[in-house]
């Protein structure tokens, strides 16, 4: 993994790693906790299964696995997505990487422990049944929305856009594209002049993005990654 400046690593450390609200305590492989909320606690525990590289969390008679990178998770933590209801859950956190981090997050109805999705990460979770969580995109924090279904699963929360809100110099001259399928340019970038990174727009494969930029001028218009990061400086880029 790349090491970020200072500062930037600070931030990021702050916002993937912050304390979970309505989160009981930390990881830990063992804990006795009603969790369907019917006043009876269950036991509750945390093992890895070295051969196989995964883990085993078990809740009452109830048994579920689930894969890692190959590193043994500190433990689970319970957290209460939705304080409206009597019902808490479960989180095993995996990664080791801001890129590879992923919460797998379980509930238990009395019988049956079940998967309910996956986070990069539990950034905030107030107990209102959405959870905001933030992943690192090399320099800015893509945030994503997800929340409880009816069923109790975890859905993600589309976005046509993701804020990125960074400032940077051009050093290189480059072209803002009118929109994001027509590359004809609405404004030529100015050596020296800065710019605001406003927003990223998905691309089909995972991880890329373009980018809508506001010129000195005040212009709209789009550029590429490669653009971006080969063609500006003071972005906060990892390295």
């Amino acid at each position: 993994m790349q090491t970020k400046s200072p500062a930037l690593a600070v931030m990021t450390f702050t916002l993937l790693t912050a304390p979970l609200a309505h989160a009981q305590g930390e990881p830990t492989k063992s804990a006795s906790v009603d969790l369907n909320g019917d006043g009876k606690p269950e036991s509750i525990s945390l093992t890895w299964d070295e051969p196989k590289d995964e883990f085993v969390l078990k809740a009452g008679n109830s048994t579920i696995r689930g894969g890692t990178d190959g590193n043994a998770p500190d433990g689970f933590v319970v957290v209460d997505l939705d304080s409206s209801d009597k019902r808490k859950e479960l989180v095993v956190s995996t990664g080791q990487t801001d890129y590879d981090k992923q919460q797998h997050l379980y509930a238990f109805d009395g019988k049956t422990l079940k998967s309910i999705g996956n986070v990069p990460a539990l950034t905030e979770a107030k107990g209102n049944g959405i959870i905001l969580s933030d992943s690192w995109q090399g320099f800015w924090n893509r945030r994503d929305k997800y929340a409880l279904d009816k069923k109790g699963n975890i859905i993600e929360v589309p976005q046509e856009l993701y804020a990125v809100g960074v400032e940077a110099t051009v050093k290189q001259s480059f072209p803002l594209a009118r929109n994001r399928t027509d590359k004809s340019a609405v404004a030529t970038l100015a050596q020296g002049s800065k710019i605001q990174v406003l927003a990223a727009a998905p691309l089909g494969p995972p991880g890329e993005y373009l980018y809508l930029v506001k010129s000195a001028t005040g212009l709209l218009g789009w550029a590429t990654a490669k653009d971006l990061t080969g063609k500006t400086e003071g972005l906060p880029l990892a390295g």
